[in-house]
């Protein structure tokens, strides 16, 4: 490749990423606009679970292995 051909490439990654960029903006305002979206981390609900209230996640698993022995 010649140095045109990966400068070309270079611009070409800068613009999709720009545009990305700009879709997601365009899609955090949509979601922020008609719900609560939290953006904080960690975005799933099990490993909010698992980070801030472990002893609840201890209660729930001993229950479940529980219920798997009684079976």
């Amino acid at each position: 490749m010649t140095s045109a051909a990966n400068s070309s490439l270079v611009e070409q990654r800068q613009r999709l990423r720009q545009r990305l960029q700009e879709q997601r903006q365009v899609i955090a305002q949509r979601l922020g606009s008609g719900s609560r979206v939290q953006s904080i981390y960690p975005r799933s609900m099990t490993m909010r679970l698992l980070t801030q209230r472990p002893g609840r996640f201890i209660q729930l698993l001993l229950m479940f292995a529980t219920l798997l022995k009684t079976r």
